[in-house]
């Protein structure tokens, strides 16, 4: 099972997160995507974290030159937190 990915924003608080690459995607309770990238965070994950998810968490960094280009495609919303969707199979109950 995929870790819980956790960006904490000063707008918005704990937000559901996403790493592509260097890029790490957040989606905004308006259903916006935040897009920034890794340079921007202090990433906390595994024995130091005790609910066993990454957590990513601004460190007052300056994007790294020319990721004003990025065009890294943000990933689909079900996959910020797949606990809280059905699966694609739907998960029927097929009790007889």
């Amino acid at each position: 099972m995929r870790k819980r990915e956790t960006m904490f924003d000063s707008s918005h608080g704990p937000l559901p997160a996403r790493r592509i690459l260097d890029c790490i995607f957040a989606l905004a309770p308006t259903g916006k995507y935040i897009h920034k990238h890794i340079e921007e965070f202090d990433v906390v994950e595994g024995t130091e974290n005790p609910r066993d998810e990454v957590c990513y968490r601004a460190n007052d960094s300056s994007p790294t030159d020319g990721r004003e280009r990025c065009q890294i495609i943000p990933p689909m919303v079900r996959e910020f937190d797949p606990p809280a969707f059905p699966s694609p199979s739907g998960e029927k109950n097929h009790e007889h």
